[in-house]
């Protein structure tokens, strides 16, 4: 062999080196990028994320589960609060000169016409109390007033 052959084969081989040297480098920096965005998305997370206390809590309160053994008894309370309210409201009826036909039937309407009422329904949102007609309402009424007796 001569000179120039081996000189022009190292020249090659040298090229060769030297471009899958600039391709391994890129890929190296690609590499640690990615595993620093990792990093920083892995820690950003953690930092975002509930504890299981938290997500326990939430559940709770999303199935309605969360009322406290101790407010059991609230129920027949504002029972009896709404009972009470429904004839206070009965008792103004009467003494402003309209007259209510007698107390709630199984639907939980009052009897009578409009006019006898002052033109407002019973459990109408501009007049008279709202009378529950089943669990539900019963439901939402308490939950709605426990809502407000928190607040004050």
């Amino acid at each position: 062999m001569s000179l120039d052959g081996l000189r022009a084969w190292i020249g090659v081989v040298e090229r060769k080196l030297t471009m899958r040297t600039r391709v391994f480098l890129v890929l190296v920096a690609i590499a640690v990028g990615g595993a620093g965005a990792a990093i920083y998305l892995a820690i950003e997370a953690k930092n975002d994320s509930l504890s299981k206390s938290e997500l326990q809590q939430v559940r709770e309160e999303l199935t309605g589960t969360s009322v406290a053994p101790a407010e059991g008894g609230s129920t027949s309370q504002l029972e009896a609060e709404v009972s009470a309210l429904q004839e206070e409201v009965a008792a103004l009826r009467a003494e402003g000169g309209g007259s209510s036909t007698g107390p709630a039937d199984k639907s939980g309407e009052k009897g009578g016409s409009e006019e006898s009422t002052g033109g407002v329904t019973p459990g109408s949102a501009s007049g008279g109390a709202t009378v529950p007609k089943n669990p539900k309402q019963l439901k939402e009424l308490v939950e709605k007033a426990e809502g407000e007796a928190k607040t004050k």
